[in-house]
């Protein structure tokens, strides 16, 4: 019938916190209710005589460790040291393992994470590159292809390169190009000599090769200007060029349209150009020219003069015939 009270014993254990509670509570509730602590005299009637109740605690701890050794062997104090120490040390060993565990761990987090900083970088590093090369890319396409699209470029009697675009006259040859935005002319180079043509914009090589024809360098120029450069090459003499830089693409030279502007003669060529173009241009109007017109002023002055037959008549031109200067009646 012992184990009636097992349900209330696992009551005051759970609320006291374990085994040592439930004695606290056992021990405490002997001293405030009952007399199992009072040391009684000879004649009393409550109490126990001196060690009486110490031995009856004891007797019964006893009873009940000696039905346990029935069940699980006793131990030595000496086997439990031993026992002990050797956890202890299994402890012991099992936290440095897994101290060291835990530094491998971390270590092995760092390195990931350096390891994925590198990539990071080195994929930056690339895009960095792979920008900076179409970048690259984008100037150099705009700088060799945008004289292409630009309508305002001259190619007059010239032509068209991936690099510059040119006309010409047939005195001189105009080299344009497209230049890259903050350029300058001291980050562009031209060098002209006699037979040859570099241009460097930013100490990138552009233009580098031998000239169709020769030039006069000390009278060949450039500008720059709203980020378009003009090379103007006085050619060494009059005549056609079918390219600017040997090798390039040439022209067809029978297409090229070989006139020269009237400013480009002297005075005296001029104004005899100018009187041969009065005359055609009266010729086809049906009007006399500059000589038969100076004809006809003899020819007025003859009509009225001493001895002419038509001396006071009307002037009539009619009766005379012009023909390649000369007078027919």
């Amino acid at each position: 019938m012992v184990d009636r009270f097992d349900e209330h014993f696992f009551l005051i254990a759970k609320e006291t916190g374990g085994i040592e509670g439930l004695l606290n509570s056992l021990f405490s509730f002997l001293l405030r209710r009952t007399d199992y602590y009072y040391e009684c005299d000879p004649g009393d009637k409550m109490g126990f005589p001196p060690g009486v109740a110490l031995n009856m605690l004891g007797n019964i701890f006893k009873k009940y460790q000696d039905e346990h050794y029935k069940v699980h062997k006793k131990k030595s104090a000496q086997e439990y040291n031993q026992k002990l120490e050797i956890y202890q040390k299994k402890q012991k060993e099992l936290q440095e393992k897994l101290k060291e565990q835990e530094e491998q761990q971390k270590q092995t987090q760092i390195q990931e994470q350096q390891q994925k900083q590198n990539q990071q970088n080195e994929s930056q590093g690339q895009k960095d590159v792979k920008i900076k090369q179409e970048q690259n890319q984008q100037k150099n396409e705009s700088f060799t292809h945008k004289q292409k699209i630009d309508p305002y470029i001259n190619t007059y009697n010239g032509g068209q390169t991936e690099k510059y675009s040119w006309s010409q006259s047939g005195n001189d040859v105009v080299v344009t190009m497209k230049v890259p935005e903050g350029s300058n002319k001291k980050n562009i180079k031209v060098i002209i000599t006699a037979n040859t043509l570099t241009v460097k914009v930013k100490d990138q090589v552009v233009v580098d090769g031998k000239l169709y024809d020769k030039v006069k360098s000390d009278e060949s120029v450039w500008s720059i200007e709203e980020n378009l450069l003009t090379i103007t090459l006085e050619k060494g003499q009059e005549n056609i060029w079918k390219t600017v830089i040997q090798g390039d693409q040439e022209i067809d030279a029978t297409k090229v349209e070989n006139t020269k502007p009237l400013e480009d003669f002297d005075s005296e060529t001029q104004g005899a150009i100018r009187k041969i173009m009065y005359d055609q241009q009266r010729k086809q109007q049906g009007l006399p020219t500059t000589e038969e017109e100076q004809q006809l002023e003899i020819l007025k002055k003859a009509w009225d003069a001493e001895g002419s037959p038509f001396k006071g008549q009307p002037f009539d031109p009619s009766k005379f015939n012009l023909n390649n200067g000369q007078i027919q009646f």
